[in-house]
């Protein structure tokens, strides 16, 4: 009997621990992180930044460094399988080499964690662990991690890492990483001593002090691009037929060849130049929020004029529309090859009612591997 109840005591033992293990291996990292890039040497990984969203705004926390390498406007990878893109708004210098980034784009749509929700514990796991990693997101949205000794701790607000194998070193595109204790961010590496090997890391806890102050501060807002018409030079021949106020831009698969070609130039009522991507897979998507609620709509206009290369204009696309208010349910609705005729398509559908569309392009006409349009415009049924 008592034998039968060791028995079963162990076994109970061996499930747990089981348990245990597994969710240590399902559970993902307390964090979310992205890639930072300048529009300027889209190749160049300049390094990193972690997300975190405090009520819609989605926020961006890197080096002060990476952030003014970067450019007037940054360009951020989030993490993941289809890793989303987006670009830096607004950036606030809050101290000790940390900025703070509003983002817009698609990778609002899934932004990392509230800033309210972000454990600041992080001293128990500092003094109990002088093991940890470094978490950083690869060119692919994939992440990588080294290990990492704490070598130095001031007790206040830095602590100093080294990698645990000489053969692997800290390199400059990885300040902005998050030094994790497991599957917990602690801190941020900051810089590194390319000389010694050594990094420079700001506690999370510490870090979030700045950011807390910075969201209750009424810290900068991320405006929203102005809604407008088009010019008189750029309205097609059914302007008649055209809302009052364009969309907005929201999400975008493929970066443009630099800062003054973003996707947002579609929707731009000014002299802005055209949108031109380099496409590294196809398709490509675009999004756009249409204005005020949803309205009901005849199709869109492809406008190419003022591409100087009719050889990247997009050949094959497809179109979606969704109605819905929150969330996105895609329901195609046209696609096939285009046609311009004095440098503008049209896509004409069965009148629909609609909140956002997507344009889904899957070729340019040449066969490269860069699109470019320079406006879209949304036709409103009669």
């Amino acid at each position: 009997m008592a034998a039968h109840k060791a028995e079963e005591l162990n076994g109970r033992k061996t499930a747990g621990l089981v348990a245990v293990l597994m969710l240590q291996v399902l559970e993902p990292a307390a964090a979310q992180q992205s890639l930072v890039r300048s529009y300027d040497n889209a190749a160049l990984e300049i390094g990193q930044a972690y997300l975190s969203h405090y009520g819609d705004r989605c926020l961006a926390i890197l080096p002060t460094h990476v952030a003014e390498e970067a450019g007037d406007i940054a360009a951020f990878l989030r993490e993941g399988t289809e890793p989303l893109l987006g670009e830096s708004v607004a950036v606030a210098d809050v101290g000790d080499d940390v900025s703070i980034a509003d983002l817009s784009g698609g990778i609002t749509a899934d932004c990392g964690y509230s800033t309210m929700a972000v454990s600041r514990a992080v001293s128990s796991r500092i003094k109990a662990n002088a093991l940890a990693s470094v978490r950083s997101v690869s060119g692919d949205g994939s992440i990588a991690q080294l290990a990492v000794t704490i070598i130095d701790d001031d007790g206040e607000r830095f602590l100093r890492v080294q990698p645990t194998n000489d053969m692997n070193q800290l390199r400059k595109g990885q300040s902005g990483s998050l030094l994790m204790s497991g599957d917990t961010p602690i801190g941020m590496l900051l810089s590194v001593n390319a000389r010694f090997g050594v990094g420079k890391v700001i506690r999370l806890d510490k870090m979030f002090e700045k950011v807390d102050r910075f969201v209750s501060g009424g810290g900068a807002m991320a405006a929203s691009m102005p809604a407008s018409k088009p010019s008189a030079a750029q309205t097609p021949s059914s302007a008649a037929r055209q809302p009052d106020k364009s969309g907005a831009i929201t999400s975008w698969s493929a970066l443009p060849i630099d800062a003054d070609h973003r996707a947002g130039n579609l929707v731009a009522n000014d002299e802005s130049p055209p949108w031109i991507a380099n496409v590294d897979a196809w398709p490509v998507d675009i999004e756009m929020d249409l204005p005020g609620d949803r309205i009901a709509i005849a199709g869109i206009e492809l406008d190419g004029r003022g591409v100087t290369d009719i050889g990247t204009l997009p050949a094959t696309v497809e179109l979606m529309v969704s109605g819905s208010e929150s969330g996105r349910r895609w329901r195609s609705v046209s696609g096939g090859a285009l046609t311009f005729e004095d440098g503008v398509a049209t896509i004409a559908i069965a009148p629909s009612w609609a909140r956002h569309i997507r344009l889904v392009i899957s070729s340019a006409a040449n066969g490269g591997k860069t699109v470019a349009l320079a406006r879209l415009r949304v036709i409103p049924a009669s």
